[in-house]
């Protein structure tokens, strides 16, 4: 998926051809799969199924509604309602229609600001101040977590039956994970740190004892306690090494399951790298509490 990609902007574009999305011949279509597409692409495809996932599209293309949410993103404006020539929901309309207004409420918080430097920008696209998403350099007010979990519902198909259950859980997990930000930002960095290592200890002893757990955690703190920023691999075979002579059965999966806790728990700044492994910091709350 596009989403997977350093330049969080491009599930602006196609991913077949590459090109923008446009109200002239790159309108976007999503599959009830969740993958999105340009119109001209998709009339392209040899079979009506994803070319990504080989998912069958089981509604006629032709009658799949463009995704109005991705559109206004690049400056469309979004027409009066038209519903879809399909009968579920046709007989379905006035929830079609809440269900596809809040999605493209929702999408304005991944509006690409351009020279912003809070990234934030109101629904009309104007510039003035009021909520929204991303700037030019992929900032956000919103966690990349929350990022990627909005495009997933983005990119939901609500005229197809698979396209509306992938929407009912991709809106479930945004809003987890909402709440989730939520108790962490009003939590003092005190309280943070404690709850982390807290949940730490009770998910990582089934892997680990107690005291091979808070040496794992020292060792971890140590090596990323100046600021420096390292890959997964690096940190985990660090703290391996570092316990094999107290801990024989310390292991790569067993460290690999702390330091993904921690990840979780939002405890990482985590720098994206081309071609390369991402490279992981530590939060100023984690080692100033």
């Amino acid at each position: 998926m596009p989403i997977q990609t350093p330049q969080w902007t491009e599930f602006l574009q196609c991913p077949i051809c590459t090109n923008d999305f446009d109200d002239l011949s790159r309108q976007p279509i999503s599959l009830g799969c969740g993958h999105t597409m340009c119109v001209s692409c998709l009339s392209k495809l040899p079979k009506t199924q994803c070319p990504f996932d080989q998912a069958i599209v089981e509604t006629d293309i032709s009658k799949l509604p463009y995704n109005y949410a991705l559109l206004q993103l690049v400056g469309v404006q979004i027409p009066d309602d038209v519903l879809p020539d399909i009968g579920s929901i046709q007989h379905n309309a006035s929830q079609y229609k809440a269900a596809k207004h809040s999605i493209e409420d929702l999408a304005m918080f991944l509006q690409p600001v351009a020279g912003s430097s809070n990234g934030i920008v109101n629904g009309t696209g104007n510039g003035n101040t009021c909520n929204g998403g991303l700037n030019g350099n992929g900032n956000s007010v919103l966690t990349r977590p929350m990022q990627r979990k909005l495009v997933t519902l983005v990119n939901c198909q609500l005229a197809e039956a698979d396209g509306r259950t992938r929407a009912m859980r991709a809106a479930r997990s945004l809003g987890e994970r909402t709440v989730t930000e939520l108790i962490l930002l009003h939590q003092n960095q005190q309280q943070l740190s404690g709850n982390l290592w807290a949940a730490v200890r009770n998910r990582g002893c089934q892997f680990l004892g107690p005291a091979m757990q808070e040496e794992a955690l020292k060792l971890i703190l140590l090596a990323l306690e100046g600021g420096e920023a390292l890959s997964r691999k690096v940190l985990v075979l660090f703290v391996v090494q570092k316990l094999e002579s107290q801990f024989p059965q310390a292991s790569k999966t067993s460290i690999g399951h702390v330091v993904q806790l921690l990840y979780r728990a939002s405890c990482f700044k985590v720098e994206k790298k081309n071609n390369e492994s991402s490279l992981m910091q530590l939060k100023e709350q984690v080692t100033n509490s």
